[in-house]
């Protein structure tokens, strides 16, 4: 195919609705797109320090896990 024959194609009354609509899905797409959201955990998992033994200073501190409920506040 020609180049000139793609033009005339391209200008064709059938195909301007078909780009109108592509253009128009795509910026569509651009405005109302949401990007995914990675949650980053900000904690070890409770297998690896339970039950570990930790020097702090003079005192050692032993790592117990308990369920409770909270409230976890987006960071920035």
């Amino acid at each position: 195919m020609t180049l000139a024959k793609m033009i005339e194609i391209v200008k064709s009354d059938k195909i301007v609705p078909v780009f109108s609509f592509l253009i128009g899905m795509g910026i569509i797409v651009m405005l109302f797109h949401k990007p995914f959201a990675i949650e980053d955990t900000l904690a070890l998992p409770v297998v690896d320090i339970e039950g570990k033994i930790v020097k702090q200073g003079n005192r050692c501190y032993v790592y117990h896990a308990e369920d409770t409920a909270c409230e976890i506040v987006a960071s920035k």
